[in-house]
């Protein structure tokens, strides 16, 4: 389990995040949304152990061992998977040799390598092209967003977090990404989708549904809770 208790971060001096708590288990979707500025990628970024933000409260722990004050690297080797909002290019890495320097022993077996690969861009309708190319050295919003999924999948970690993975598709991409997701779901994975948008989510039997607001969550509730905002957005909640 992925478990944050009386969670409280600051950007600088100024506190972003006040005092939230909330579990991710494996198996289970579970989506944090909310307006603009609510504090959800910080969310993320705090999760993955980002320097620009700083843990003045609480704790994170990672099936029980404590990863507040652990380097992104160590969380990322105890499960830890982040995909990105903004995904960054780096021209001249390809993507089959930065997956081979992240987890080597994918790579033992070349040809079984490339396969996983190949296949897993086969589902997601990314082109076998853009494997060989700088990582998202000149793709489409929606080939960056499919890559994070792509290396979600390859990479194989136990708790994911995709931070509006959903920005920027076209329906088509998001079916594929929405698929993507409900398989990884099958193996197990804990799966956290933080977004202010309902449209990946009407391709996805969620689990429970958060909402945050300047900093907290102050509702949780089941899929149905998806439909309500919907309807009424943020302002009454």
């Amino acid at each position: 389990m992925l478990k944050v208790t009386d969670l409280k971060v600051n950007l600088g001096a100024e506190e972003i995040i006040r005092g939230v708590n909330f579990s991710l288990s494996e198996g289970e979707i579970v989506v944090l949304m909310g307006p603009n500025g609510s504090g959800k990628s910080t969310i993320a970024k705090t999760l993955a152990g980002h320097y620009d933000y700083t843990v003045t409260e609480g704790s994170v722990t990672l099936d029980g061992a404590n990863i507040t004050q652990s380097e992104p690297y160590e969380r990322a080797q105890a499960g830890l998977f982040l995909a990105f909002q903004n995904p960054v290019s780096l021209p001249g890495v390809s993507v089959t040799k930065l997956l081979r320097e992240i987890k080597p022993e994918l790579a033992k077996d070349g040809t079984k390598y490339l396969a996983n690969l190949r296949n897993f861009a086969k589902n997601l309708e990314f082109s076998e092209g853009l494997l060989l190319r700088g990582l998202n050295d000149g793709f489409s919003g929606g080939e960056k967003k499919k890559l994070e999924i792509l290396q979600a999948e390859l990479l194989d970690r136990k708790y994911l977090i995709f931070d509006e993975i959903d920005t920027g598709l076209d329906v088509d991409a998001l079916k594929k990404i929405a698929e993507a997701i409900a398989r990884m779901k099958t193996k197990g994975k804990g799966i956290l989708i933080i977004t202010h948008y309902v449209r990946l989510l009407q391709y996805l039997k969620v689990d429970r549904v958060l909402v945050m607001k300047q900093g907290k969550i102050v509702l949780s509730g089941q899929a149905d809770l998806v439909e309500k905002i919907e309807k009424e957005g943020y302002k009454g909640i």
